[in-house]
């Protein structure tokens, strides 16, 4: 028969191993991240510097084209230098309420967010749109264009992306939107990279991406777990016992529901 004190330390070592792991792999939270202003050019804004003048030219083309509409729609095309520590999801929405994108009556703002040291890219969807751009929706327009930001041809992947996202809006209005004298993509990746199926590869991605120091942590608790005394025998007769115990899989989802931005998706490359 066991005592309470054979449950409670395996149980309080436990509980002291996580936190222990969570407080190094997930530091606590840095101050929020600085956003840029408006931009001058309303449409787009290009820290990073990789947009051409097609593709600025396309982005304003565009939006000018929806401001005569009833609607207005907006779609925003941000690259920055750096997330600064901050999640490609939460800077995306702060970006979106900062800029007030779209119209206010519609809510019909898109942003699309590249972080070039980060190499992440995020579709910020508002309220408005989500039911044109789902989750599901976005997640394809970005995974149909990876290839171009894997291949670092930046700006022909963002060119895409908004030509993707385009094409949502203006079914969803009905819009027919003259483009045949806006430049096209003149650049073709060379390979296409391998879609996230699942939890493995997320599994596999996370893994790849600790820095030595994590490793190091997790390598010293899972010791300290193992081999710490009193981790195997009870306080009376020395007898063995064992212990289970469920381990509960995660995932990282890329969508973002139910936000100030209404929905969108993220992915690395």
């Amino acid at each position: 028969m066991h005592t309470l004190n054979d449950i409670q330390f395996p149980i309080f070592r436990i509980v002291f191993t996580a936190l222990f792991s969570l407080l190094f792999l997930h530091p606590l939270p840095t101050a929020a991240a600085e956003l840029p202003e408006v931009p001058s050019e309303l449409y787009y804004y290009d820290e990073a510097g990789i947009l051409t003048p097609e593709t600025k030219e396309l982005i304003l083309t565009i939006n000018e084209q929806y401001n005569q509409t009833i609607e207005k729609p907006q779609i925003i095309v941000a690259v920055i230098e750096s997330l600064d520590g901050e999640t490609i999801e939460n800077y995306s929405v702060d970006l979106f309420e900062k800029w007030k994108i779209g119209n206010i009556d519609y809510d019909n703002g898109v942003l699309i967010l590249l972080a070039a040291e980060e190499r992440e890219i995020r579709l910020e969807v508002g309220y408005g749109l989500e039911g044109t751009l789902t989750d599901g929706k976005t997640g394809k327009i970005l995974d149909d264009n990876l290839a171009y930001l894997s291949n670092n041809l930046f700006d022909a992947g963002l060119q895409e992306i908004f030509r993707d996202t385009t094409t949502e809006i203006n079914n969803e209005y009905h819009y027919e939107i003259e483009t045949s004298s806006i430049p096209v993509v003149t650049e073709t990746p060379i390979t296409t990279p391998p879609r996230d199926n699942g939890f493995i590869p997320s599994t596999i991605r996370f893994f790849k991406s600790l820095k030595p120091f994590n490793v190091l942590i997790i390598i010293v608790c899972i010791g300290f777990a193992i081999f710490t005394p009193g981790s195997g025998e009870s306080s009376k007769g020395g007898r063995s016992r064992t212990r289970s115990g469920s381990s509960k899989k995660s995932s990282r989802r890329s969508g973002g529901g139910g936000r100030s931005g209404g929905g969108g998706s993220s992915r690395k490359f």
